[in-house]
């Protein structure tokens, strides 16, 4: 990176298309399925996330992480690439593709952070906090801070995800499936929080509404429905006249891909291939 930070990428295979797919640590092998040989496969984890070097956390933000994108490919030697962008990254490489759209092919967003801030992340928030079990997220508090975890960070990182994962799912026993993330520090509840204050500030009160409706880049939103971020915030994604589609997945949440794969990887390739997959709604008119 132009600051000097070393971020962590793996490249599967030498095909003339480029998937570039952020996030490694959570989708390695979850999207590994897209390998083919016709495509090369480019994971990387973002700053300070998965086994990235963390370096400064105060200089994080929506700029940052779109900077960081466009120092990889050049770096790579990238021309053009297609981008799948998996929650929050679902909306920071819509970003990207605004700022650099000579640059992508087309991007698949899965599960993203909606199109504007208000009200759709303040709701997902509220329905976070609704799913969750509440006594079983207080009983945990009491004992990090009764200093149980204290010489112990990653069993406070495996038991957190065993009280907040189920949230992410329709079905919850597809946890399980989750790569165990918590092997890396960055990844810690705390070096998270270091993370997420100030990303999220650089961007509060976002709206790409307009931005992303002028966006000459084919897009596929994935929506499972059973996510806690409303439906109504990945429409918004697909505004009118836009080269857009929105696939919504029942009986997914937060990991279409690990939920419904039999319906995640065939329209991912199909799109891939220059395709809208069945199923998929058009912009309203």
């Amino acid at each position: 990176m132009d600051d000097s930070l070393r971020l962590f990428y793996r490249t599967i295979g030498e095909g003339p298309q480029t998937l570039l797919i952020p996030v490694a640590a959570y989708l390695e092998e979850a999207l590994l399925p897209l390998a083919s040989s016709n495509r090369r496969l480019v994971f990387y984890d973002l700053r300070a996330r998965g086994r990235s070097e963390s370096g400064d956390r105060s200089v994080i933000g929506l700029d940052r992480q779109v900077a960081d994108v466009e120092a990889l490919r050049r770096a790579l030697g990238i021309d053009s690439m297609a981008i799948i962008g998996w929650s929050g990254p679902g909306m920071e490489m819509a970003v990207y593709a605004m700022r650099h759209p000579e640059r992508v092919t087309r991007l698949v967003q899965v599960a993203p952070v909606a199109a504007r801030d208000e009200p759709h992340n303040p709701r997902a928030y509220e329905i976070r906090a609704e799913r969750t079990d509440s006594a079983a997220l207080a009983e945990l508090r009491a004992r990090r801070d009764a200093g149980e975890f204290a010489d112990d960070p990653a069993a406070h990182c495996r038991a957190l995800w065993e009280v907040i994962g189920p949230v992410n799912f329709a079905d919850p026993r597809r946890m399980a499936e989750v790569p165990d993330v918590c092997r890396y520090p960055n990844e810690y509840p705390d070096s998270l929080n270091l993370v997420f204050g100030p990303l999220l500030e650089s961007f509060q009160g976002y709206d790409w509404r307009e931005e992303i409706a002028e966006l000459d880049v084919p897009r596929l939103v994935i929506h499972g429905l059973a996510d806690a971020f409303p439906v109504e915030g990945s429409r918004e994604w697909v505004p009118p006249g836009s080269d857009a589609r929105l696939l919504v997945i029942e009986d997914a949440g937060h990991f279409p891909f690990l939920e419904r794969p039999l319906v995640f990887f065939p329209a991912v390739e199909a799109f891939l291939r220059g395709e809208w997959p069945e199923g998929a709604e058009a912009p309203p008119q």
